[in-house]
């Protein structure tokens, strides 16, 4: 024993206070104890736990970077892209004119085909 102590000197290592008298430091987590131990009892157990637990955080994540860079994408680009760009300004009186020709037809067609419909009708009562 005394050999060790006089070795351990010599080569430069020595025993902490704090580690000789049983002494130990507390640890200053953000996260309480009793949290963590939840955490540990329930992920940090199995390997499956754990790599279920990485899986969730990195999909959580990605999905909120994701969402940041829309974000931030959109801010810079408001008014260039499709959805911001104000469409009123470009609308012109002759595409009123073709929409209401457009219902008009749409009107005869099914017009047409209630005809046709209800001529049918009468050929299957003359069997």
């Amino acid at each position: 024993m005394v050999f060790t102590r006089n070795a351990s000197r010599h080569i430069g290592l020595r025993r902490f206070p704090s580690a000789a008298n049983g002494l130990r430091q507390k640890s200053s987590s953000p996260i309480p104890a009793p949290v963590l131990a939840g955490w540990y009892n329930i992920f940090g157990k199995s390997t499956i736990g754990y790599a279920t637990w990485l899986v969730a955080g990195i999909v959580v994540a990605e999905g909120i970077t994701g969402f940041m860079g829309d974000a931030v994408w959109n801010s810079v680009n408001r008014g260039r892209t499709f959805e911001t760009v104000d469409w009123t300004k470009f609308k012109a009186d002759d595409d009123e004119d073709k929409e209401e020709e457009d219902c008009e037809e749409e009107e005869e067609e099914e017009e047409e085909d209630s005809e046709e419909e209800s001529g049918e009708d009468n050929d299957e009562d003359d069997e």
